[in-house]
């Protein structure tokens, strides 16, 4: 039985607000995705990878995320039994306030927090036992649910070097599950920097709500809810160190010199939707050439996770977004250097031990799936591609203005999605313009 492809929406557009200027496809990394053929530009969720670009750049808030916030309220209210896993990216989005955000949820009726930089702490691990028992040349790492959806669709070929480990989000929630018995059938809400990461959820049957911190946000400000209000409360899981910087760029690779020393040297950091996706379709050709690094540690969004898709936050300045994760990660190596368990000659050993006593060899594997049937997008042959090119008004090469008014920046990538039914001609700059000059001209004719 062959598994299915099929993507779960994560965005929508609101049609009537949309004002078809070609914003969200100027900024979209797979472009083809959109589909500009009528009146709004709607979107192929089968093709979208997520990125959440296309909601930044919307000025008319025509493109709407979508997570599971209202269902989550609805279901604690409801009696539904449910643990809680939180993002590193809290403290970016909570500055000082992750104690009583944690008191807030358990007020809830949530019955347990988990830290979700733990989990981080056993995915380095992971890593370090993959590179290790199977001497890779290469490791993609998979955090970012936009990343690991993009190679699923489009590149494919490079799914063999994407880290076959979960996510830290998931390495928690089937952490409960073995070492928390106790909470193994409770339903798992997440809370989230990432719109992208219900996607991850579904395909692994792992994460039952999807709340970001936007949403959830926007939720305390609405039924005006302060979270100082709430008595400090902490996570119900072993505490983490280093990993705490996880949702910022080079988190991984942080996390991992404290394991090895010299892994900056071995390691690539890259970030960015304008970066990272010209990265991975250069990739085999490095990995070939044996330039490619041993670890990859990339992220979709520039600032990381603190500023991703989920938070409301992608236009924060870098260093406010940072400065309160970095405090934490200082309290938390604080943390285990004057706790009476942890003597600071032995931080690192005693640490070592705690994800030794969370980790077994197997538990948190992870396989993927190849999407590439869904992008069934066709490129015409040359004779099409100067059919189209004539309709739209091109016959000399000095007409290919890559003006980027479609969204494409290329008149090729405008010809092709025109050939898949994407787009039209009436949206060419260089089609309007001859269009004006040929009716001034008739208009000018007329009138003499």
């Amino acid at each position: 039985m062959s598994m299915s492809t099929s993507i779960k929406r994560i965005i929508t557009v609101d049609i009537e607000k949309c004002v078809n200027c070609h914003n969200c496809i100027t900024v979209c990394p797979v472009k083809f995705c959109n589909d500009a053929s009528g009146d709004a530009v709607i979107l192929d969720h089968e093709l979208c990878i997520g990125c959440g670009e296309c909601i930044k750049v919307c000025t008319h808030e025509a493109r709407i995320g979508l997570d599971d916030t209202e269902v989550f309220f609805r279901d604690i209210r409801s009696g539904v039994n449910i643990i809680a896993i939180v993002a590193p990216a809290v403290a970016a989005s909570f500055p000082n306030q992750i104690e009583n955000f944690i008191g807030y949820l358990k007020s809830l009726g949530v019955r347990a927090v988990f830290d979700v930089s733990f989990g981080a702490e056993l995915t380095i691990k992971s890593y370090i036992e993959h590179i290790k028992t199977k001497n890779v040349k290469t490791v993609i790492s998979q955090p970012c649910p936009a990343i690991v959806t993009y190679i699923e669709l489009h590149r494919p070929d490079l799914l063999q070097y994407l880290a076959p480990a979960h996510s830290p989000m998931l390495h928690t929630i089937k952490m409960v599950h073995e070492f928390y018995p106790e909470y193994a059938h409770y339903s798992v809400a997440v809370f989230s920097p990432c719109l992208a990461k219900r996607r991850e959820f579904d395909e692994t049957n792992l994460g039952n709500y999807n709340v970001t911190f936007k949403k959830i946000k926007d939720y305390l400000n609405k039924y005006e809810i302060n979270l100082s209000d709430f008595s400090p409360s902490d996570f119900d899981n072993p505490p983490a160190e280093r990993a705490v910087l996880f949702s910022a760029p080079g988190g991984l690779q942080r996390t991992l010199e404290r394991w090895d020393p010299n892994a900056h040297t071995t390691t690539r950091k890259i970030e960015g939707p304008h970066s990272i996706y010209d990265y991975l379709d250069s990739l085999p050709e490095s990995i070939r050439k044996g330039h490619a690094p041993r670890v990859i540690d990339c992220l979709n969004c520039e600032k990381g996770c603190n500023g991703g898709t989920g938070t409301g936050m992608q236009n924060s300045p870098l260093e406010e977004l940072e400065y309160f994760v970095n405090q934490r990660r200082i309290q938390m190596e604080e943390h285990h250097r004057k706790s009476g368990v942890f003597g600071k000659s032995r931080t690192i050993k005693t640490l070592a031990k705690m994800v030794e006593e969370h980790w077994k060899p197997g538990l948190y594997d992870r396989t993927y799936v190849d999407r590439s049937r869904n992008n069934n997008i066709m490129i015409p042959s040359e004779e099409e591609f100067n059919d189209i090119y004539r309709q739209m008004g091109k016959y000399t090469p000095q007409d290919h203005l890559n003006c980027s008014s479609c969204g494409y920046g290329l008149c090729e990538k405008m010809a092709i999605a025109i050939y898949n039914g994407l787009n039209k001609i009436e949206n060419c700059f260089l089609y309007r313009e001859k269009l004006i000059e040929q009716l001034s001209s008739q208009s000018f004719n007329r009138g003499k």
